[in-house]
This record gives C-alpha cells, structure tokens and sequence, in this order.
C-alpha cells in the first residue's frame, strides 16, 4: 500500500529526471545552433581577418538574418609585380580598377613602385559574398594612401604622417670594414654611403683605413610622435681619425641657399675636381707604373691603376663633364672617356656595361653611375683600369694634386665660422647627456 510520502517523493524524483531532461536538450540545441553560424569561418580563405559587428538587422524584403564577417589582409609589392598585377587577383571591375590606378597615379609614381610596398585590403563578407571597403597603401614611411569604395564613387585620401626633426651624434670604432662597423651602429645606408663619398677625395678607403680608426658623425633625421625613426636627412659634421691625421667635415649652406657644401674646420672646400676612386668597395689590385703585362708577358708603363671588383659593381664619374668616347676601344673592352674643365679628362676600361642613357656628348655629374664593372677586352679577371688625363699626358691618378673646389668670400667665411660654433656646440650637449 502506497502512503501519502511514498507518493510524494515518486512524483518529486519524476520531476528532477524531466527538469535534466529539458536542460540536456536546451545544451544540444545550442551547440547545433552555434555550429551553423561559425561553420562560414572554417571555409575562409582569408589570411588574416577580424570579426566585428557580426550581427545585421532583420533583411526588409526577406525577414531573413544577415550575416557579415570583416577581413584585414596585408600584402607586399613582389620582385617583378606591377600595380596593375597586384590589383588582378581580386574581384575589380574593369571600371573600378581603371578609377584606382588613376587615382593612385596622381600621387606617385606607379613605374617606380618598390618591391615590398605594404598594401593593406579590408573587406567584408555579406552572405558569403565578399567585396572590398577600402585599400591603404604605405608608398614610404611618410603617408599613406586611403581608397574608399564604400562610396558611390572611389574616393581618395592622403595620410601624411607627421614627423619631428631631430640630430644624432655617433662615434664608430672600425673593427672590420667602415661599411659593416656603420651598420653595427644602426647608422642609415644612405648616410654611410655619403660619408664615404665625402671623404673619398682625400681618403684611399682601400688602404688609408685601419682597425681602431675612430668616425665621427652628426647628422639630422625624421621621427614619428612614437619616436620611431622615419628617414634620415643630411649630415651635418663628419670626421675620420686615423693613426696618424684627422679629417673633419663641416656642412655649410649660405643665405640665399644656392651654395651647399662641406667644409673643413679653415673653410676650405672638401669637393675637388676629380675623385682618387670612382668606385666603392673596390680593393687596389694594381698601381701606376712599370709592370710586367698578366698577358702579353713583357714589361710596360702601366698608366692607370686597377680596382678589382666583382662584375656589376657600379662605377662613378670621377668628376663632374660630358662623355667624350664611348664603345669598344681594342684591349680596353668596353670604354668610356669623360672631359673636365682645365684640361683634364678620365677614362674607364674593361667595363661589362654602360649605365641607361650613356652615349657620346651627355654630360654626367660627380659621383653618377655611369657603368658596370666588367672584364671585357684584354682583362684576366673583373677589374675596372681607371686612368686620368692632364693636358693629353696620362698622370698617375693616385698621387695628383687638384685644386679645391668652391673659395668662401669673406662674408661667407664669417657666416661659416659662425654655423661652424653652432654645430660644435650642439654636439657637446649630445655628447654630456
């Protein structure tokens, strides 16, 4: 016989096992739910994406809901891509992408896109059908480049980060090479490259320099508001001290701001008519002089010098003139000659190739590549044979004498003194911080 308990607890334990019962269903329900939702990500192609206001309202015309996905995909400029290819792999209109080009054409230069541009694409995904919101391009670290297609016409916004002028003051011990104990210093390539060319009129970077010689620099440079470095500007004071001489630079710009040039601590202009090495990294592998011939075997003036130097290392125009003979010259190979003022001219033997738009009559400035390193002609190995000329008479390139370049009148003179303190002043508050 049932008693009032007994029933009681019947129905309170048929109660418990209904109550798990539904919770265990509702547990199911959702997981299935939650599955159909997020199964549209799985089959992404997207790299790199964020979700973000996932949810739409309610479709008017077919009550059903809409589902939205927002996708960030970075891309870079590849060796041998142009603008154009890069835009072919997505899905433009042949309008839009016509719109683009234009677009972006009036704000650089698309022939001469670096290889590595940062091109950013967001998009969004409605119902499994993707379209582009917008492209950032980043041509440099200064701006960046915004297309908007969320319009009804492509529209274009320039972003020019805002940068702050600032001055570094560094000291370089060469261990190994002037090149690599630069970089180990996070000085910029372009400020390495000026600083040997300033000195390479006084300086045989080959043989004058030694472990332990001590540079010295100052120049300016662009940081964003996060103090990140943007690009460097110009050098402002330079110096190389060697074992037994110390050469220091000093750039001056006058008033009307049509002279710029470097200094030294007396006035005396650093620029000379013509370079000892119209070629960097190069190694002296043969002087001016008598010398017995690598191939035809006897005995001869040699009237240049020899830089040996892998093939295709640029070489520079020692000075600033117009070609005078270009092409093959017997056993010089290919050749080029340059003409200076006051009689003097320099020649280039044995090159692999000529610079673009080298031919006879153009005129190059100091310091421009004007050809490639090459063993063309009667040449035992890659080498450039540099000779210089005075007067019609080959003199050796490595121990004549040129006059300086620009004279500072008086009151120029007064005004470098006067910047030359300025500069020496700046860099001991950098060196007692």
């Amino acid at each position: 016989m049932y008693t009032k308990k007994s029933i009681m607890m019947f129905f309170l334990k048929k109660k418990t096992t209904l109550l798990i019962f539904i919770l265990f269903l509702g547990v199911i329900g959702t997981a299935f739910f939650l599955s159909l939702n997020f199964s549209n990500l799985d089959n992404s192609n997207a790299s790199n994406f964020d979700v973000s206001n996932s949810i739409l309202p309610l479709d008017d015309k077919t009550n059903n809901l809409q589902i939205s996905y927002k996708y960030q995909e970075i891309y870079f400029i590849e060796s041998g891509q142009t603008f154009s290819n890069f835009l072919d792999q997505f899905d433009l209109k042949i309008n839009e992408k016509t719109k683009v080009i234009n677009l972006v054409s009036e704000e650089i230069d698309l022939k001469k896109i670096r290889i590595g541009t940062k091109i950013e694409i967001n998009s969004s995904k409605v119902n499994g059908n993707k379209k582009i919101d917008y492209i950032i391009i980043y041509p440099n670290k200064e701006r960046s480049i915004y297309l908007d297609f969320q319009s009804e016409e492509i529209e274009l916004q320039v972003d020019n980060l805002k940068t702050f002028k600032s001055s570094r003051f560094v000291e370089v011990e060469v261990n190994n090479s002037i090149y690599q104990s630069m970089i180990e210093k996070n000085i910029p390539e372009n400020i390495i490259m000026e600083f040997i060319k300033l000195f390479s009129f006084d300086i045989d970077f080959q043989r004058d320099i030694r472990k332990e010689n001590i540079l010295t620099l100052y120049f300016d440079y662009y940081k964003d508001e996060k103090q990140n470095y943007v690009k460097s500007d110009v050098i402002n004071f330079a110096k190389i001290k060697l074992h037994n001489q110390s050469y220091e630079l000093y750039r001056f710009t006058d008033d009307k701001g049509e002279l710029v040039d470097y200094f030294d601590s007396n006035g005396k202009s650093a620029t000379k008519a013509l370079m000892k090495t119209p070629i960097n990294g190069a190694r002296l592998s043969s002087a001016y002089g008598m010398r017995k011939h690598p191939i035809l075997g006897y005995n001869r003036l040699h009237q240049g010098v020899d830089f040996a130097a892998p093939i295709g290392t640029p070489i520079m125009a020692a000075g600033t003139g117009r070609i005078e003979k270009i092409g093959t010259n017997g056993g010089a190979g290919k050749y080029i000659r340059i003409k200076h003022l006051n009689g003097y001219k320099t020649a280039y033997a044995h090159l692999n190739s000529y610079a673009s738009g080298m031919s006879k009559g153009v005129k190059v400035r100091q310091g421009q590549t004007i050809g490639f390193v090459g063993s063309t002609g009667l040449s035992t190995g890659p080498h450039l044979h540099y000779e210089v000329w005075f007067n019609n008479k080959k003199i050796n390139p490595m121990t004549m004498r040129l006059p300086s370049g620009v004279k500072l009148n008086d009151g120029q003179l007064e005004k470098f003194n006067r910047f030359k303190e300025k500069i020496d002043s700046e860099m001991n508050n950098k060196i007692n911080l």
